[in-house]
């Protein structure tokens, strides 16, 4: 089975039913189905050949879903670019997987000059309405191809491609489906970045494995239109990062507000990821909303989700639930030695959903795939009913709404400013259960130092997000024997 087989199946088999809604737009089944063919088709004439990768710069509209699809079933790999990456980490992307194919959004098309010539090699790129459409025989593949390159970036700063095979995608769809109980009764509602593995997974390929209805949305913002949505889609399924719930946990609502959202809304369960969720957020929101907030952990190499607190049972709060059905999961201590139930140590997963490597980084690959498991680098301890508890994250990790940043690749960029001699990012707890960036930098003797300065120069060389909320001088940076540079001491420093 692949992925574009089971589309198939499913217009198969509920072909009336509506698989995506999009503003004033209804897609049944059978129609994606019919797209996805013809955009193959349309890409297969524009020269796109199996195995070969396209990349997807696109937002949130129905064409992303429909042409994610129509690369599998022309036989490509798909690769989901971050909207908010510049021009210059889009090309290194484009350059490090070889990318054949771009596919874009309008909104993207001043990124396409930059692009072209930042990429090393020849790229075809198609804004998307201009993908043809062209009848084609789907592709012959199987669950082992590779079917997605998601990248990620490790303490290096250099992004890496997870390589996420059919069976990888699948596997993980249908433990979800099975723990989260999700039915072709389910309506789920999709506002999360498409580019992003969590929403992908589990609002995309999750309800597309169950039969259930897509409701799309071009954004988070504004939020009023999330909250129209639920009410008037009669939604069941609400997925979000940890942001959005502690912004419903928080908000005050009228009295008229929380009757009418006790009447009126459908939802039968909310699901968090992306993130940590602070426990005093999964507390109060229950406790004003009544519907059940399961929390998961996950990495994109596991693609991505490993555990899930399940919706029948035991719902833990500070843990993320046991492992979905067919992964398991261990401790170990730096030995490699599997610690007994209650220990700290790094979280260690295998089952069907754990990558086949990255690309062209053996190297890489090797540090995190031994003995047929993925070491996460994630700190965490299992209690004795095989719930796991994330006591820290990966080391240098900042994790803000949802979005991963990784301080090297900041750091490198601020390094070749002239007044810069050494600095270190780190995100530091605001109390309400997120972190703000903070960049520290020791300056050269002698040189005029300005904030301003140094933002204007980070600008346009790396995505807004990755610019750090603060900027804080330090005389001296606490280090090891070694020399490196404690960063946990500066997570410490009160702003």
């Amino acid at each position: 089975m692949t992925l574009s087989d089971v589309l198939a199946q499913r217009a198969a088999r509920t072909p009336g039913k509506t698989c995506v809604k999009f503003e004033d737009r209804r897609l049944s089944y059978v129609e994606v189905d019919r797209l996805v063919t013809l955009s193959a088709g349309g890409l297969l004439s524009e020269g796109l050949k199996k195995g070969e990768r396209a990349a997807l710069l696109m937002e949130n509209c129905p064409e992303y879903i429909i042409l994610y699809f129509a690369i599998i079933r022309a036989g490509g790999v798909v690769i989901p670019v971050n909207t908010f990456l510049t021009a210059h980490e889009i090309a290194y992307i484009l350059n490090d997987s070889g990318c054949a194919t771009l596919l874009y959004s309008p909104k993207f098309a001043e990124h396409i000059d930059n692009i072209k010539q930042n990429n090393k090699g020849s790229v075809n790129c198609i804004a998307f309405d201009n993908v043809p459409h062209k009848a084609s025989e789907p592709a012959v593949g199987n669950e082992n191809d590779i079917a997605l390159f998601l990248y990620t970036s490790g303490t290096t700063g250099f992004p890496k491609g997870a390589m996420l095979s059919h069976r990888n995608l699948l596997s993980n769809a249908q433990a979800c489906k099975e723990i989260m109980m999700v039915t072709e009764r389910d309506t789920v509602l999709l506002f999360l970045p498409l580019f992003h593995a969590f929403s992908f997974t589990v609002c995309v390929l999750l309800p597309i494995v169950a039969g259930s209805t897509i409701v799309l949305l071009r954004s988070v913002k504004p939020f009023s239109k999330v909250i129209k949505s639920v009410v008037r889609d009669r939604i069941t399924l609400f997925v979000a990062v940890p942001a959005v719930y502690n912004i419903l946990a928080r908000k005050k609502l009228s009295f008229i507000a929380r009757l009418l959202m006790k009447i009126l809304v459908r939802i039968r369960l909310c699901a968090s990821g992306a993130a940590a969720l602070p426990e005093e957020t999964l507390i109060e929101f229950e406790k004003r909303f009544k519907i059940p907030l399961l929390e998961g952990y996950g990495l994109t190499e596991a693609s991505p989700v490993v555990a899930v607190n399940p919706l029948k049972g035991v719902r833990k709060p500070c843990s993320v639930g046991p492992p979905i059905p067919g992964v398991e999961v261990s401790v170990i201590d730096e030995d490699g030695t599997t610690l007994p139930r209650g220990q700290v140590g790094e979280l260690v997963v295998k089952g069907p959903n754990v990558m086949k490597g990255y690309f062209n980084k053996e190297e890489e690959t090797q540090a995190v795939l031994r003995d047929g498991c993925l070491h996460t680098g994630d700190i965490a301890r299992i209690d004795e009913e095989g719930y796991i508890y994330i006591v820290d994250r990966k080391k240098d990790l900042i994790i803000v709404d949802g979005m991963n940043i990784y301080p090297r690749e900041t750091e490198d960029v601020a390094w070749q400013h002239p007044s810069v001699e050494e600095c270190a990012m780190v995100g530091i707890p605001d109390g309400k259960g997120s972190e703000i960036t903070c960049l520290f930098i020791k300056k050269k003797d002698n040189i005029f130092f300005d904030d301003g300065e140094i933002r204007a120069f980070l600008k346009g060389r790396i995505a807004p997000y990755k610019i750090p909320k603060r900027i804080k001088l330090i005389e001296e940076f606490p280090k090891t024997a070694t020399g490196k540079i404690k960063k946990a001491e500066l997570r410490k420093t009160k702003l």
